[in-house]
């Protein structure tokens, strides 16, 4: 199968989206051939077999010329696939689907979020599937809705050989409302002063710069900023954190996060008062906001041989149902059918 991909970034620096540059190699693997059309296009290195092609959005290009240019790539690069597989952004469906349903190109549609506006209600008419990692992710009853599970590169995100700092904690993701990251800091309030919290993340919306304001004074007026950090980071250097931390704090009310994930399978122990992740985890590493800071309290206390048990299970969650490699075999398939 030959496919194109349309997607926000592809850019492995990335700290938000640079996961997506490995869902593209192993695409590669697994087809023919490989059309990528990034809103932005940053660092990146593919096969041969690969073509990249940028709507110029890390120059500055407006927003109606991205547009023009996406259009013109459809066209252009017409002859080089077959299946079209937009990455969480169904708008481009609806841009794209005039000139494929001319062109006879099959759609579909990766999503696993929340929003349930109109891009994505239109999207739906025109999809053959829309692909989601749970059945949190797709927000509209579709009977094109096929879940598959979560691609995470199993070979790169592994536990590490040192030891772990019992008393870190570590959480990742856009520094955004729904990640309720003043949950996680009034937990980390209750704890003693040993702890320390290390979140991982940037803000990109003038209300994410807001929220990450207010996170800011907040650490100032507890007397944290100490024990607390924010920065951003790539996946090369998320890697060593997650490692590092003994926990992962999550409270987000986003559906099956990847980040998550990532923590599972690098044996980072995960503690989540999330619905969509509660399935995932043992007993003891589910919480709610009104336990979350003694879920924490009681896996730091655990000897260091059965906090290993915890982490080796979650870890062989992840290696069975969401490797990178099983998601993109399923995703062919199913596209492919």
């Amino acid at each position: 199968m030959r496919l194109l991909l349309v997607t926000q970034k592809v850019d492995r620096t990335d700290p938000i989206l640079g996961f997506f540059h490995r869902w593209v190699a192993e695409f590669a693997k697994q087809c023919e051939g490989v059309c990528v059309i990034g809103q932005l296009v940053g660092e990146h290195s593919f096969a041969k077999n690969v073509k990249v092609e940028s709507l110029g959005k890390e120059s500055g290009r407006a927003r109606v010329s991205q547009v023009l240019r996406f259009w013109s790539l459809q066209w252009r690069l017409r002859k080089q696939y077959d299946a079209v597989l937009v990455h969480m952004t169904p708008v481009w469906i609806v841009l794209g689907a005039p000139l494929w349903l001319l062109l006879h190109k099959r759609m579909y549609l990766w999503y696993e979020a929340r929003g349930t506006r109109w891009p994505l209600r239109i999207a739906l008419c025109f999809v053959r599937k829309v692909f989601s990692a749970s059945i949190h992710g797709m927000p509209l009853r579709t009977e094109k809705s096929v879940v598959v599970g979560h691609g995470i590169d199993t070979d790169f995100f592994v536990p590490g050989e040192g030891t772990r700092e019992e008393k870190l904690l570590l959480t990742v993701g856009r520094i955004t409302a729904s990640k309720n990251l003043e949950v996680i800091l009034h937990a980390f309030e209750q704890l003693p002063a040993e702890y320390r919290l290390m979140i991982v993340g940037r803000p990109i919306t003038d209300a994410d710069n807001a929220l990450f304001s207010v996170l800011q004074q907040r650490l100032a007026q507890k007397h944290l900023r100490k024990r607390v950090t924010i920065q951003p980071a790539s996946q090369d250097v998320l890697l060593p954190l997650l490692q590092r931390a003994t926990v992962f704090v999550h409270a987000s009310t986003t559906s099956l996060d990847k980040a998550v994930l990532e923590a599972m399978s690098s044996g980072c122990i995960v503690i989540s008062t999330a619905e969509a992740i509660q399935h995932f985890l043992l007993p003891v590493c589910q919480a709610t906001r009104q336990t979350l800071d003694d879920r924490i309290r009681e896996v730091c206390g655990l000897s260091p041989g059965k906090r290993k048990e915890i982490a080796a299970a979650q870890r062989k969650h992840i290696v069975e149902g969401h490797s990178l490699a099983r998601l993109v075999k399923r995703l062919v398939g199913e596209m492919d059918s």
